[in-house]
């Protein structure tokens, strides 16, 4: 017996229904935190449940399986093994299709209409490539149980040691001047400077402290589980950092980042209105999130929301760059999060993270 769920993009342009074979749900599956995923979609943690068949139109049913268009999503080929689609849109990333495996599909979880009882993590994968845990830090069990954590792929026909929690890998911590940033097909490349003083507004709680008082200023970053952050980039988990305007550095011409004038904007920015004054912005080749910004308020900082997961992770020896940021000690619209057991696994997982740091 096979069960259709619904899948669909932010702006609707692409809908779906995907096979699951009901005797195998919920799918035991894993987060991905390789560097190809992280930078690719602009999140820390990928989780993709394989597809029993190909995704199929949303107007199929169990007797009638229609075969899906897919006009309206972009290819990207992230590697000689892999392409990802996402929306020519919106840029949501709905499936992965594996090259190494004849007609494998799967597809992104954010997508999906329904989580619970369809999808449950009980592996982080590719661990290693964070160079300090990453996200798989701040996820740290389902109910009573520990997610593992492998340094690779974990397979089981290829057993690995597993990761332990707070690893870190060999070599110092960096805590570089600036802070470069990326996406997987690095068609943008950006830079975070130092803030160097904090604000005298108390509503800028985005600049914290150093740890101690003589380490510099950091940025506050969250982990957003809004239906429009999960819908307009394709996975559960929409990871922001918010940074002052002006220390968002475009190299191209070493001042910041201008994203309202056309004739100034990175070239490769694809920009999407997801509601009314919120502008997310892409990358029109490899479809990875990068900003997420609106005009401001009077008296408002000028300040946007950054993709965290696009941090160089080698440049400051970890995906959690904690030399340049501060963690918020819990998910933002966990009450929306469209899976309940990932909302509650991250906010417990987070604050175990606090009470360790």
């Amino acid at each position: 017996m096979t069960t259709l769920i619904p899948a669909r993009c932010h702006c609707g342009r692409n809908r779906f229904k995907v096979p699951f074979t009901t005797s195998s749900l919920p799918k035991v599956e894993h987060m991905c935190h390789c560097n190809i995923c992280r930078h690719c979609t602009g999140t820390m943690g990928v989780v993709d449940p394989v597809i029993d068949g190909k995704p199929l139109s949303i107007e199929s049913t169990n007797d009638n399986h229609v075969p899906a268009d897919f006009s309206n999503l972009t290819t990207y080929r992230s590697s000689s093994l892999a392409s990802r689609l996402f929306c020519s849109t919106c840029s949501a990333h709905m499936f992965f299709r594996s090259h190494v495996t004849s007609d494998s599909w799967t597809i992104l979880s954010g997508c999906l209409e329904r989580l619970d009882g369809i999808v449950t993590i009980t592996r982080h994968i590719y661990v290693g490539d964070t160079l300090d845990g990453g996200l798989a830090n701040h996820m740290q069990s389902i109910g009573d149980k520990a997610i593992k954590r492998f340094p690779s792929w974990g397979r089981e026909d290829e057993p690995e040691p597993e990761v332990p929690l707070h690893w870190r890998a060999d070599g110092e911590t960096k805590s570089p001047e600036t802070l470069p940033l990326y996406c997987q097909c690095r068609s943008i490349q950006l830079y975070l400077t130092r803030a160097s003083k904090l604000s005298d507004n108390a509503n800028d709680y985005w600049l914290v402290p150093g740890k101690e008082s003589t380490d510099p200023i950091r940025f506050m970053a969250a982990h957003c589980l809004c239906n429009d952050c999960r819908m307009s980039n394709g996975t559960e988990i929409m990871t922001w950092l918010v940074v002052p305007d002006k220390n968002i550095i475009d190299p191209t011409t070493n001042a910041p980042v201008n994203l309202t004038d056309e004739d100034k904007r990175p070239k490769a920015l694809k920009q999407y209105i997801s509601s009314e004054g919120h502008h997310r912005e892409s990358c029109g080749t490899c479809g990875a999130t990068v900003f997420w910004w609106r005009k401001m308020k009077d008296g408002e900082s000028p300040h946007m929301d950054v993709a965290a997961a696009l941090v160089d992770e080698v440049a400051v020896r970890g995906a959690r760059a904690e030399s340049w940021i501060a963690w918020h000690d819990q998910p933002l619209f966990a009450e929306l999060a469209k899976s309940r057991e990932t909302a509650k696994a991250l906010g417990e997982g987070l604050k175990a993270f606090k009470v360790a740091s």
